[in-house]
């Protein structure tokens, strides 16, 4: 069996057999697609906004809305790699289609409700208790909250994943002591979560590393200057699809709902316009941000 489409589960796709063709790999990260798609925690994302309050308007982003964006954007990211570099060597370490979507719909499944803020107040509460971080809660859910499995969560296989972990380090690893108790209680800036998992997940994380030689770990989860320093290829991927798509997707509720106007951008743009910002000095393209025809602005976008 492909060491990385195993599952943690003693009956680890016993339906399919052994896999050893690009093919079967495939079926296995859309079968990882299809549990989380499915699952409870993907659904609860409907709830959750982004950075603009929750409405009736068709503008707003929440996100599952989201995730399903960076899904479609990780899977371009991932053919334009393939469509630009077709002989390169590195190719066949690409991540298939099925997969990349699976880690980019998987990416916020443990972030909670009213974005960082919400995060920043759990962690107040939990952090003598193994802390809360929206990274590490969706481990979590993965592999031991999920619903497909009664020990194994989503039971989602190891590729998946590793790929669903920007910060392969432990919560006691980063942890920082806690704020002085003369700290003002609603000073939450204090109390940002360490970037990490759960060190309740710490067997599972060594499940994930299994393959890599012992110095390859060792390399894969060092820290520098309290943080963790390193991330798979796929997850790579699917933070830069994470980053386009939050950026340009708020940029485009705040112009469709009248937050930012055509002058406000363009003092903006006077502020930057030394900055690597390349096509938005293009009046074209302003024009039709501030169009007020959808299709023009969704161009521009």
């Amino acid at each position: 069996m492909n060491l990385w489409t195993a599952r943690r589960s003693e009956h680890a796709s016993h339906t399919l057999g052994a896999f050893n063709t690009r093919h079967d790999d495939e079926a296995q990260y859309q079968r990882d697609r299809a549990r989380i798609i499915h699952s409870a925690a993907f659904r609860a994302l409907q709830s959750k906004t982004q950075v603009l309050g929750l409405g009736e308007s068709d503008y707003y982003r929440t996100r599952l809305t989201h995730s399903l964006e960076v899904a479609q954007i990780g899977s371009g990211l991932t053919q334009q790699l393939l469509t630009q570099h077709p002989s390169a060597d590195w190719q066949k370490h690409l991540p298939c289609s099925g997969l990349i979507e699976a880690i980019c719909l998987a990416h916020d499944l443990g972030h909670p409700p009213f974005g960082h803020g919400g995060e920043v107040a759990l962690h107040y509460l939990m952090h003598a208790q193994g802390g809360f971080e929206g990274n590490g809660q969706t481990l979590r859910i993965a592999t031991r909250l999920g619903e497909f499995s009664e020990h194994c969560g989503l039971d989602l296989s190891r590729r998946t994943l590793l790929g669903t972990i920007k910060y392969p380090v432990l919560y006691s690893q980063v942890r920082t002591p806690p704020p002085s108790h003369d700290t003002a209680p609603l000073n939450l800036s204090a109390w940002h979560p360490p970037k990490c998992l759960y060190d309740s997940e710490s067997d599972i994380l060594a499940w994930i590393l299994a393959p890599f030689e012992p110095h390859d770990v060792q390399r894969f989860t060092r820290i520098e200057q309290g943080r963790s320093c390193c991330k798979s290829f796929d997850a790579s991927i699917m933070e830069i699809a994470d980053d386009i798509a939050y950026a340009v997707h708020d940029l485009e509720d705040a112009v469709a709902m009248g937050l930012l106007d055509r002058s406000a951008w363009q003092q903006w743009r006077h502020r930057h316009r030394e900055g690597p910002n390349g096509r938005l000095s293009d009046e074209a393209l302003e024009s039709a941000l501030f169009d007020p025809a959808p299709h023009r602005r969704k161009y521009a976008i």
